[in-house]
C-alpha cells in the first residue's frame, strides 16, 4: 500500500519522501494548534496547499543548496512544512487585525 502511494506521489513531486514530510509537517501544525471545528476543514486545506507549495518549490531548493543527505532533506522538509503553515497562520492573523483596525478607524 505504501509503495503504491509513493508511486502516485512521484507522479506529482520530484521526491515522494520529502513531499510526505512537508505534508506531515503542515498537518502536524494544524493538529498541534487546534482550530474551532467550524474552521478545521479550511485550515487543513490551507495546510495541504502550503505543504504542496513547500514540497514543490522550497524543500528541493533547500536540500540542493545545503547538499543535504536524504534523511536530512526529509527532516528539513518536515520543519519547512510545520514552519510554513505556522507563518501563514500568523500572517493571516496580522493582516486580519490590521484590516479590522483600518475599518474601525475609517468608520469612526
Amino acid at each position: 500500500m505504501l509503495t503504491q502511494a509513493t508511486k502516485v506521489l512521484e507522479l506529482f513531486f520530484e521526491d515522494a519522501e520529502t513531499s510526505i514530510a512537508c505534508f506531515s509537517g503542515s498537518i502536524t501544525e494544524a493538529i498541534v494548534h487546534p482550530q474551532k471545528i467550524k474552521k478545521l476543514i479550511v485550515y487543513f486545506i490551507k495546510a495541504a496547499i502550503a505543504g504542496y507549495l513547500l514540497a514543490t518549490f522550497v524543500s528541493p531548493a533547500v536540500a540542493e543548496k545545503f547538499k543535504l543527505t536524504k534523511k536530512e532533506a526529509v527532516a528539513a522538509s518536515f520543519i519547512c512544512g510545520y514552519a510554513g503553515i505556522r507563518i501563514l497562520s500568523n500572517a493571516e492573523k496580522l493582516i486580519d487585525a490590521r484590516l479590522k483596525k483600518r475599518i474601525k478607524d475609517e468608520s469612526a
